[in-house]
């Protein structure tokens, strides 16, 4: 078997492993609200199987099937209607606000996050420019074209992200597009011009929404307050702690009882540790480390730079959404929202990952 046959073989059946985990673990997860808010405990797994796994499964092997070099052509036109869409989010009849957040939008039945497929779009568009230049003292020039043309566009998406409001999104794909730069040859110079203008830009971010900073005294002190701001964080370690070595046992979540806010969403990896114990949650672990290995192996043995940033930023995309979650479930970082990526409950996140995983595919056939 040749190596991009291996890594194809592996990387579909790695991001089957997750399907499966987080069904399972969305089966116990969403039981008791399903049956509060529906009088279904499958209500929420029904959902996520055909709005989410098979839609995007289908989408997916479709994707894989397309040369890869055929999305630069349009890389420009679909962030261009990426960001469109997002503007909608703001705009009556379109936008359709959750939790005082407007991220969705609302198209007859259909109701999804545009600022998710930007986890694509912007990777394109980042990768499709970085290998249009030829000379690799271009890429490296402070004050150069392709430089100056990533910061304005990250600049105009963390604008339009920080309005809605969501952060962790754009958290996601700074970090995620540093990493398409560095393979890029990113320089020292622009690796500290890059920290500064992030650190400007977290700045304005939580001036305009204090509830940011709100966020981050609660990751620092959410001890003094266990019963309000600290609960979530508190209640998850309790999840985490109570599964010991081997799990309290498939279905015994006691935190499920809405004591775990967001337990089939963003909370969903507290709920694997009490039910699975540290030896579940160190075999996730594991499967996302694996993942990552073999997409940044994929991106390595590209037969192009194209193929090469592409791989690499939709790869650290979907292993940066993985750290981030568990960090913050951990309390080794302030919570994002961020979801499990294919695990957690949410069709947009789900069917963007599908879709970003059949790029991967396609890039690892090509090699």
């Amino acid at each position: 078997m040749t190596s991009h046959s291996a890594y194809y073989r592996s990387l579909l059946i790695l991001t089957f492993i997750l399907l499966i985990i987080g069904l399972m673990a969305l089966i116990s997860a969403s039981s008791v609200i399903g049956q509060e808010d529906y009088q279904d405990v499958y209500y929420y797994v029904k959902k996520q199987l055909w709005r989410g796994i098979i839609l995007g499964l289908i989408l997916m092997f479709i994707v894989t099937k397309i040369n890869y070099h055929r999305w630069s052509k349009w890389a420009l036109f679909f962030l261009i209607i990426n960001l469109f869409l997002v503007g909608l989010c703001f705009i009556s009849p379109f936008k359709y606000i959750v939790n005082n957040s407007n991220r969705w939008i609302k198209m007859g039945p259909l109701v999804f996050q545009p600022s998710e497929f930007l986890k694509i779009t912007y990777i394109l568009f980042l990768s499709t420019m970085l290998a249009k230049v030829n000379v690799s003292s271009k890429i490296k020039r402070v004050f150069g074209a392709p430089f100056l043309t990533y910061l304005f566009t990250l600049a105009i998406i963390a604008m339009l992200l920080g309005l809605q409001p969501s952060t962790g999104t754009f958290l996601i794909l700074a970090l995620s597009s540093v990493f398409v730069y560095f393979s890029a040859g990113l320089s020292w110079k622009q690796f500290i011009v890059i920290g500064l203008s992030g650190a400007l830009l977290l700045g304005i971010l939580v001036f305009l929404a204090p509830y940011r900073l709100e966020r981050i005294k609660t990751f620092l002190y959410g001890g003094n307050d266990p019963l309000g701001k600290g609960w979530q964080s508190k209640q998850s370690l309790i999840g985490i702690g109570s599964g010991g070595f081997f799990g309290l046992g498939f279905g015994k979540s006691v935190q499920k009882y809405n004591y775990l806010p967001a337990s089939h969403t963003d909370a969903i990896f507290s709920i694997i540790a009490e039910e699975f114990g540290f030896l579940g949650s160190f075999i996730v672990l594991i499967i996302y480390l694996l993942f990552i290995t073999v997409g940044l192996k994929i991106a390595k043995e590209s037969p192009d730079n194209y193929g090469k940033f592409l791989a690499t930023g939709l790869t650290t995309s979907i292993g940066i959404q993985a750290f981030i979650n568990i960090a913050a479930m951990c309390k080794l970082i302030p919570i994002t929202g961020i979801p499990l990526p294919l695990i957690s409950y949410g069709s947009s996140a789900l069917i963007t990952n599908l879709l970003a995983i059949g790029i991967i595919l396609n890039i690892a056939r090509n090699n």
